[in-house]
């Protein structure tokens, strides 16, 4: 008996029954491959000088495989043929003839004699190359609609792109990985082509984006890694912003999270305003700082502290911070934002209401000392009025016996404001600040403020916003990036000052070696004909953006604003979690967000699963 043992292997039919298409119906000019349509187009043509990665584009657009052959030539033979058509053409310029005619046999004498250098002194190999394109749809119209876009995309070029009439079949054998190419094929499309040219053509592109440096992402499509630094200045990167939009459940928190933890990791100050206890977890597992200013003793921010503003620049057209003649100390600019602030929180006053209040607040000011000229740096959080002070006063004023015109407006006032001073909104804003920066990781809890008035969240999220801009102008060289949760809570069509302040902010950020991650379920809330003017900013601005799944009108306007591609639309409806379209500067690829079993246990269980 012989000793040697065969291994026979096993066919796996159950592999092949998931792999292979349940059937394939051929037609003339495309054929139907399971449940898709799909056709192969040849390109038969070609300029005569391409750029570097001429097939790329092609080759990794949504729905399409690329499969090239190459068959290698016999140099002398072809070196032969080559001379001999240098000696037609040569005849033919000398013999003359139309001036289009004459510039062709020109063009092609010096591109036939560089192909003749290239083989016999370069020593460069020639191949014939046969190039078929597979694309597959779910309909026969997506179908012939992909099919015009890849001609025209080919013709644009300079190449053409040929359907096999009747040779579907055959053409589908040249796209399998079989590594097989039949002779009707190569027929139609063999071309000789230098190895250089082949080389250039990279059509499985996999470079991704590397910085070098900075948060691993994901990676493309192709399996390329996406390796990020926000803080990158070059090119058209002029700023670390980032915005990330995208339906529920298709994982904006996790990924930002990701961002946000390794931005930490890597010395970077993170401050996030938090709307729905998602971070509290995640700050508690880094030993950050959780702050609940939703109402907490230790996260008041008095209204009435002066903090620096993001102001306007010196061209702005429609400037929100700018002096109006009493200087340009930080109490005048401060006084702008307590205009916002009232606005967001009283509906009710009008202009003149404002200016009595306006009056009664440099009183109150000027009576602890602080005027226009004052450094404000120099005073203590204790030295600040708070706002049963304002309101204290207002009541006093009211209750003077006299015919003023004034009298039943501080009366109204003092109403409106009662409920900040001593009502039931005093434990947000009456006091002083008691909120103070101890860590490098900050969430700024407001959850508890899920059940209250409109106006109150948004007038809370405003005076949280104006502290945050405080910490970040403090200090030039510290980078932090600000995130600001659930940020349609800053949109209040009545009162767009709100949305121009978080305008200001991303403008001016990157001044102060800062970030601005803006984070939000819906386009369309920014582009609301009151406030888009301020709003579409904060999606053209940030060079960095992350797409994650949009449908309906979403979708409709995020087409119209980024230029979608028919592949980026496809991408953008199937709201597929953890994969999203995300853009640095001018590039734009398809990422698939990677996250390890350890971050999403230090992520913790808020955002859902």
């Amino acid at each position: 008996m012989s000793n040697k043992i065969k291994d026979e292997v096993k066919v796996n039919y159950h592999i092949l029954n998931v792999i292979t298409p349940t059937a394939i119906e051929f037609f003339p000019n495309y054929f139907i491959f399971g449940e898709n349509y799909a056709k192969v187009l040849l390109v038969t043509a070609y300029p005569p000088r391409v750029k570097m990665g001429w097939l790329s584009r092609i080759a990794n657009m949504e729905g399409v495989t690329c499969s090239i052959h190459l068959t290698p030539t016999d140099p002398s033979k072809l070196i032969e043929n080559i001379s001999k058509s240098i000696g037609e053409l040569a005849a033919k310029i000398n013999n003359g003839g139309s001036a289009l005619m004459m510039q062709r046999a020109e063009q092609q004498y010096k591109d036939a004699n560089l192909l003749l250098q290239k083989i016999d002194q370069e020593q460069e190999n020639v191949y014939y190359v046969s190039v078929a394109i597979m694309i597959t749809a779910p309909t026969k119209e997506l179908l012939d609609r992909k099919s015009r876009k890849i001609e025209s995309i080919l013709a644009g070029s300079k190449m053409k792109g040929r359907t096999p009439m009747f040779r579907q079949e055959d053409a589908l054998s040249a796209v399998a990985p079989f590594g097989y190419c039949p002779q009707t094929i190569k027929d139609i499309s063999d071309r000789n082509m230098p190895s250089s040219t082949i080389a250039g053509s990279f059509p499985f592109v996999n470079s991704g984006i590397n910085d070098m440096k900075g948060i691993v992402l994901g990676k493309d499509r192709n399996g390329g890694i996406v390796l990020i630094d926000l803080w990158s200045r070059s090119g058209d990167r002029t700023n670390s912003n980032l915005t990330i939009l995208g339906a529920p459940g298709v994982g904006k928190s996790a990924t930002i999270k990701h961002i946000f933890t390794f931005e930490y990791a890597l010395g970077t100050t993170i401050i996030i305003i938090d709307p729905e206890r998602e971070y509290k977890e995640l700050c508690e597992n880094v030993g950050g700082q959780w702050i609940n200013c939703g109402g907490g003793l230790g996260g008041r921010i008095n209204p009435l502290q002066v903090k620096e503003v993001p102001t306007d620049d010196d061209d702005e057209n429609d400037v929100l911070y700018k002096d109006e003649g009493k200087g340009v100390g930080a109490l005048a600019l401060h006084f702008q934002t307590l205009r916002t602030f009232f606005n967001l929180y009283l509906k009710d006053i009008d202009n003149m209401d404002y200016a009595v209040l306006e009056e009664v607040l440099e009183e109150l000011y000027f009576s602890r000392g602080i005027t226009w000229e004052t450094d404000t740096n120099k005073i203590p959080n204790e030295q600040y009025p708070i706002m049963s002070d304002l309101y204290e006063l207002l009541y006093l004023k009211s209750q003077k016996e006299d015919n003023s015109i004034k009298k039943p407006r501080y009366e109204k006032l003092a109403l409106l404001l009662r409920k900040a001073a001593i009502g039931a909104d005093a434990t947000l804003w009456n006091g002083h600040t008691t909120i103070s920066k101890q860590s490098n990781f900050i969430v700024l809890d407001t959850y508890d403020l899920q059940d209250a008035d409109e106006s109150i969240k948004t007038t809370q999220y405003f005076n949280i916003l104006t502290w945050c801009w405080n910490q970040i102008s403090k200090d030039r060289s510290e980078k932090v990036l600000l995130g600001a949760d659930e940020a349609y809570l800053m949109i209040d069509p009545d009162v767009p000052q709100s949305i121009k302040f978080l305008r200001n902010v991303s403008k001016r950020i990157r001044k102060y070696e800062g970030g601005l991650a803006v984070i939000s379920h819906s386009v369309v809330d920014f582009l609301d004909p009151t406030v888009k003017r301020w709003g579409q900013a904060l999606l053209d601005n940030p060079s960095y953006k992350l797409f994650m799944g949009a449908d309906g009108k979403n979708l409709e306007e995020l087409t119209n604003l980024m230029n979608l591609t028919e592949a980026e639309i496809e991408l953008l409806a199937k709201k597929n979690r953890g994969q999203g379209l995300f853009m640095a500067g001018s590039q734009r690829i398809e990422v698939n967000i990677e996250l390890s079993d350890f971050e999403l246990k230090l992520f913790g269980k808020g955002g859902g699963r």
